[in-house]
Parts: C-alpha cells; sequence; structure tokens
C-alpha cells in the first residue's frame, strides 16, 4: 500500500472532530490510486487541437441560430453559406456519410432563410414544389418541418465528437495526455465543473443528480480519473485502464439516448398543448414541439455510423423510421403537427431505447427532467 496514503490516514486518525478532505482513494483489487478531483500540468496544451473542433462547431451553429433570430425579427432577412462556415477541423472529425449531410443541410438552411414565406404547414399532403422551408413560431424549418440547426448541432455531438473520441481512444494512450483531450472534448474541462458544461457534457450533467453528484456526467469524471491515473502508474495497469476508456464512451452514450428520450417526451408534451392554442400561441408551441422533435432526431442520428457503441446503426435506423426521419430520406417531420396518431411512435421509441439501455422506468421517467 502506498506509504503516502498510510500517512494521511494516521493524520485522520489523530486529527478527530476535524473535517478532512480526502484527496485520493485506493482501489483494493488492485492498489491503484484515484484522485477525486482532476488535474493536469500541461491540459491547455495538450487540447488545442479539440479546441479547434469545438469551436468550429460552435461557428457553425452558431451562424445558423443568428439566422434564425435575424429572420424572426425581419422576415426579408438573407444570408449565404459563408454565414455557416463549416470549419476543417470539424469536418476532419466527422463520419463521412454525415458530413455529406451536413453540406447539403447547410444549402437547405440558405434557402429556408432566403424564401419569402413562413413555413407552410402541408397538413395531409406534401410540401409544394416550390417551398424552401421558413419560420413556425420562433423556429427555422426546411419544408419537411425538420430544424435543421439540431442536425449539424446536436447530430455532431455522436457524428464528430464522439467519433474523435473513439479515434483518440484507439490511437496510443501511453500517456495520460489523451485522457485530456477526451475531457475536453465531451465538453468540459479540467475543473469538471457541470455549471460551465458544453457540447455533450451538458446534456449528460441535465441526465444527472447534480446535488448528490451521481449520474453520467460523473460517471464521465470518474471514468477519467480512473484512465490518467492507470495510464501514469504504468503498463502494470493497463487493464484499469482499458476498463475506464469504455465506462467513458458507455456513460457519454447513455446520456445521449436519454436525453432522446427526455426530447420525445418534450415533443409530446407540447403537441398535446398546441390542441388547446389557437394563433401566435399554437404557432409557437408548435414550432417549440418540431424544435425538440429534431434534438432527438439529431442526438439520434449522429451515433450512425459511429463505432465503440452499444447501438447498432440498424437500431438506429428504427428510430430514425419511427421518427419519420430515416437517414438519407427526405422527412415528414410535418405529420407530427396534423397525426395525433403518431405520438405512439414517441412512445415506441422510448420503449426501444429503454430495452436497448436496460433503463429502468423511474430512469426513464427522470429523464424527462433537466438539471
Amino acid at each position: 500500500m502506498n506509504k503516502n496514503w498510510l500517512y494521511i490516514a494516521a493524520l485522520g486518525l489523530i486529527f478527530v472532530g476535524c473535517k478532512k478532505e480526502e484527496k485520493e482513494e485506493e482501489t483494493e483489487e488492485t492498489g491503484l490510486v484515484i484522485p477525486t478531483e482532476y488535474v493536469s500540468a500541461n491540459y491547455d496544451a495538450n487540447t488545442t487541437g479539440e479546441l479547434a473542433v469545438l469551436a468550429d462547431l460552435s461557428a457553425l451553429t452558431g451562424g445558423a441560430n443568428t439566422a434564425e433570430g435575424a429572420l424572426v425579427a425581419d422576415p426579408s432577412h438573407t444570408i449565404t453559406s459563408a454565414d455557416l462556415p463549416y470549419g476543417p477541423n470539424l469536418t476532419f472529425v466527422t463520419v463521412p456519410t454525415y458530413k455529406t449531410y451536413v453540406n447539403g443541410w447547410i444549402d437547405e438552411i440558405v434557402k429556408a432563410v432566403n424564401d419569402d414565406d413562413a413555413f407552410q404547414n402541408p397538413g395531409s399532403g406534401s410540401p409544394a414544389v416550390d417551398e424552401e422551408g421558413g419560420i413556425l413560431g420562433t423556429r427555422l424549418l426546411d419544408e419537411n418541418g425538420l430544424e435543421l440547426e439540431q442536425m449539424l448541432d446536436k447530430g455532431s455531438y455522436g457524428a464528430a465528437l464522439y467519433n474523435h473520441a473513439t479515434a483518440v481512444i484507439g490511437g496510443s494512450l501511453s500517456t495520460s495526455d489523451a485522457i485530456d483531450r477526451l475531457v475536453e472534448i465531451f465538453g468540459t474541462d479540467a475543473s469538471f465543473s457541470a455549471d460551465d458544461a458544453g457540447f455533450a457534457a451538458k446534456y449528460a450533467k441535465r441526465r444527472s443528480d447534480n446535488t448528490n453528484k451521481t449520474g453520467f456526467f460523473y460517471d464521465v469524471k470518474n471514468a477519467c480519473l480512473k484512465a490518467k491515473a492507470a495510464i501514469e502508474a504504468g503498463d502494470a495497469y493497463s487493464t484499469e485502464r482499458d476498463e475506464a476508456v469504455e465506462a467513458y464512451l458507455i456513460a457519454w452514450e447513455k446520456s445521449n439516448f436519454a436525453t432522446v428520450i427526455n426530447y420525445c417526451n418534450g415533443t409530446r408534451t407540447m403537441l398535446t398543448e398546441a390542441a388547446s392554442l389557437s394563433g401566435v400561441e399554437k404557432e409557437e408551441k408548435l414550432g417549440d414541439a418540431l424544435h425538440a422533435y429534431s434534438e432527438g432526431v439529431g442526438f439520434t442520428m449522429g451515433f450512425r455510423g459511429v463505432s465503440n457503441k452499444i447501438i447498432t446503426d440498424a437500431q438506429i435506423d428504427e428510430i430514425l423510421a419511427l421518427f419519420l426521419a430515416e437517414a438519407g430520406e427526405t422527412p415528414e417531420s410535418y405529420k407530427f403537427l396534423n397525426e395525433a396518431s403518431l405520438i405512439a411512435n414517441l412512445n415506441s421509441i422510448e420503449d426501444k431505447i429503454k430495452t436497448i439501455y436496460g433503463f429502468t422506468s423511474a430512469e426513464v421517467t427522470s429523464f424527462y427532467v433537466s438539471n
């Protein structure tokens, strides 16, 4: 056993009644000492590549969000594809098929912004050939009712960020620099501050108990602490390292699909509420419903084609079919505005995800809340 640990334990016995802040814990099975806080002297230098990827994603989604807000304020607002920059750092780490989709969605967003109409609900038909989409309430939709900003943003959490994490794990784990990179691409930093979490980390935090510090966000933190400690302890702890990076990926993936459940519930709730509204209030509620729906589609489709995951691409395709938004096909998202029976699809999506990940009914209900 580590002598420093014995010394700390002895101090704890001497100063009875004093509050002792634990700095590290030791696993009984292996003797691996795992710190309780993440410390890296060269964190910023080690994560410059990941910061560049996240900056590219922020620029892309920020451009789409800015265009949406400007169009709400001024229906004559127009943009070009230059307003939606798809940077080289982001494209480099994105699954090739998803990269092709993103380029197409950028073109469609430009058309939707530059169209002179608001969103036209096709009802029981199909979008007119000259329709390009527009604003519904405060949300910018394509002519099919899909909010493409969410496909650029939330889909990239899987197709780019998670995909990059799997590449880091598949590369050299000989130094703990690699774990710094995993922390950053997840959307947090060495502080693991839940309040400051962004990107995928923000949604893991929303699906966690931040009072008791349990749940997916903290599972990722603990996995990174263990992986870093195992690497720094040497080759004798390669098993612990591998267990930790696997736990990191599992927690990220589970939080991603727990969030799909959250947005299925949000969509269902807002569609139901919209039924009793009229006028501007109804339009805003319906726009918000398709916003939530599109987040669910984005979080789902982004994991299609990535490696090292529990869910299969075939299962993802089943979920996308229930969303009426199959990969590579024209979505029929607008049907959720017009066919109340499609709420059953959202229930089926929740059930599929619950089964795939072994979530309990209580866990599913907890995912409805954002913490």
